[in-house]
């Protein structure tokens, strides 16, 4: 390497170039790069198998070495380390230009205008005279067709605060999460907010707390314009991952391995093909609401213990074909009359006896 390219003695050569192979066969992410105004363009010259290897400059917050498959055409830029030699190139970023695709034998071509497909947002009114502050007219307050953060009263109704949510001022810009600062976040809304089960049998379970002990700098924090979160945190003894959606939907995986899953709208799910669900704990589902469980084929419920159907109010059992009850004992109780009706004739029969036709008869027998 050549001490004098890396800035050593005040020289650093930086290029352009076009990427023309991404299958880096160490898996390091490498490139070869066709470098403008440095390589010829022509491959019968310079085939692309005869390019230099491009390194990828990795930030300091991917510790892990995560890499992306670069697509050929793409644009980069970076710098040699190796100097004016141009044998060792180092990418620092892509130039967003769109995808070279000459379709001949040429590395890159710079003969058709970019393509322009966008959907731009409304502009927003600026204050000309004033520079290096957040220009736009009625900033600090919610500004229409921005995006806006919301303080969460609760988790029915919410208040916009301002477009960088309720910020202090020269308070820093690494989120108050991956700082490990709890108050006036979502967080902390879903903390004041624990939803309650309620059993057949009254007992109740309560939504397990926020398990939230992050420490700086263990938590790795995305945050949205508007106040979308996502959390990866490493926190030692308190490593969780959290998703949240700016009105409070959210999923969390606690340090254990639970998971809590809130939606505050509605939850629509299809599966197309099959799905199995085993629990091998206990299983509670409370539904405010109404139920309607609609099954296009057979059914079937078993139980290993008992089994309790308990109505507030009326019950009714309705079946196509026959309706067969089956046990080693039966007891019906009413606090009224019982009515019975059938289409044809009824049968009770005791241990002792053969059918008969009188259910009277019966009845008198079985009392006596």
């Amino acid at each position: 390497m050549d001490l004098a390219g890396v800035g050593q003695t005040g020289n650093f050569y930086w290029w352009e170039g076009v990427v023309e192979d991404n299958l880096d066969p160490t898996g390091a992410g490498r490139c070869r790069v066709r470098v403008i105004g440095y390589n010829t363009i022509d491959k019968n010259v310079l085939p692309t198998d005869a390019l230099p290897w491009a390194y990828p400059l990795l930030p300091l917050n991917n510790s892990h070495g995560k890499t992306i498959a670069l697509k050929p055409g793409t644009r980069v830029m970076g710098f040699y380390r190796d100097g004016k030699l141009g044998q060792d190139l180092v990418m620092l970023g892509t130039v967003n230009t769109g995808y070279g695709n000459p379709g001949n034998n040429n590395g890159f071509d710079d003969s058709q205008d970019a393509v322009s497909r966008i959907n731009l947002a409304e502009d927003v009114e600026r204050i000309p005279d004033i520079g290096m502050i957040d220009d736009r007219v009625g900033s600090g307050e919610p500004i229409s067709n921005q995006p806006q953060k919301t303080l969460i009263q609760t988790l029915g109704s919410f208040e916009n605060i301002s477009d960088y949510g309720p910020n202090e001022v020269n308070e820093i810009n690494t989120p108050r999460l991956a700082r490990g600062i709890f108050e006036g976040t979502i967080t902390q809304a879903h903390q004041d907010e624990l939803a309650t089960i309620t059993k057949t049998d009254g007992d109740t379970i309560t939504e397990p707390e926020n398990p939230f002990a992050a420490r700086y700098p263990y938590n790795s924090v995305e945050e949205s314009d508007s106040g979308h979160f996502r959390e990866i945190d490493d926190t030692p003894s308190a490593e969780r991952i959290k998703e949240s959606h700016r009105t409070g939907t959210f999923y969390e995986i606690h340090p254990d391995g639970s998971k809590v899953t809130k939606v505050i709208g509605d939850d629509f799910s299809v599966t197309i093909r099959n799905k199995n669900v085993k629990i091998e704990g206990a299983c509670s589902i409370h539904v405010v609401g109404d139920v309607d469980l609609n099954c296009e084929g057979s059914a079937s419920v078993s139980t290993g213990d008992v089994l309790d159907l308990t109505s507030g109010g009326n019950m009714s059992i309705t079946s196509g074909g026959s309706l067969t009850f089956d046990g080693s004992t039966m007891t019906f109780v009413s606090g009224g009359a019982v009515n019975m009706t059938s289409g044809d004739i009824i049968v009770l029969q005791d241990t002792s006896a053969r059918a008969s036709r009188d259910v009277n008869d019966l009845l008198q027998r079985s009392g006596s």
